[in-house]
């Protein structure tokens, strides 16, 4: 998919495949497809809470674009009056260790400072993500407070957790064999508009997903979000 000149704002990095570039919206960016791919990770490495949602899709966002036109990493953002806030920040795995999240994160940091206004750029990750925070000292951040929590309940189905799933992540459980918590999904309306689409929506709602998010491309087409309804927390929109 072709992204329109307007939304670009390309940043050449001498020496590798691929370019830094900003958008306004992350959903009308190539980044949008690697964020379902992000939040499962976040979510099975157990460095996130289920369900995790994912940004809205109207948040700026800054990705690494390889020479195919596809996203290999990429930063979300808010950005406040005087502070920016990363709200997700991943790079694939077979492209990590290649400096790619620091030259995202430097891009970010410069435009910040271009901006004048802005007096600092926050983040936050789990306590045991190491090699996040071994990154984001690497890259000047400062480590300011820690968050403690206890868990009563399983944040993925309301249950308290099971031996066996003690086992797979302390203090977290969750089930051995279990859906994906998102779906994306590309739809034609064809000749039949919104009501083949309720259809295939009615479909999954069958298979246990209801509609997260639906971005509309054109008249026609269409891309589709669709969370599982053991989530609890996820709105059609």
């Amino acid at each position: 998919m072709k992204i329109p000149r307007s939304q670009q704002n390309d940043q050449p990095t001498p020496e590798s495949p691929y370019r830094i570039r900003f958008y306004k919206h992350y959903g009308h960016s190539p980044a949008w497809q690697l964020v379902p791919q992000a939040v499962t990770y976040f979510e099975e490495t157990g460095f996130a809470p289920r369900p995790y949602l994912p940004p809205d899709f109207t948040d700026p966002c800054v990705a690494a674009i390889d020479e195919d036109d596809k996203a290999i990493g990429f930063l979300t953002y808010g950005c406040g009056r005087e502070s920016w806030d990363i709200s997700l920040s991943y790079v694939v795995p077979e492209h990590r260790r290649k400096y790619i999240h620091t030259a995202l994160f430097d891009a970010l940091r410069n435009k910040a400072k271009e901006q004048g206004n802005v007096d600092s750029i926050t983040c936050s990750t789990h306590a045991n993500n190491l090699a996040a925070q071994a990154a984001f000292e690497a890259q000047g951040r400062t480590k300011e407070s820690i968050t403690y929590t206890y868990w009563l309940k399983d944040g993925s189905d309301g249950k308290e957790p099971t031996e066996s799933a003690a086992a797979q992540s302390p203090g977290r459980g969750f089930e051995e064999m279990r859906m994906p918590e998102y779906l994306v999904e590309s739809f034609d309306t064809g000749l039949d508009g919104p009501k083949s689409m309720q259809a295939f929506i009615n479909e999954k709602a069958a298979e246990g997903y209801s509609l997260h998010q639906a971005i509309e491309r054109s008249p026609c087409q269409w891309v589709l979000i669709f969370s599982s309804l053991s989530c609890g927390q996820c709105q059609a929109t």
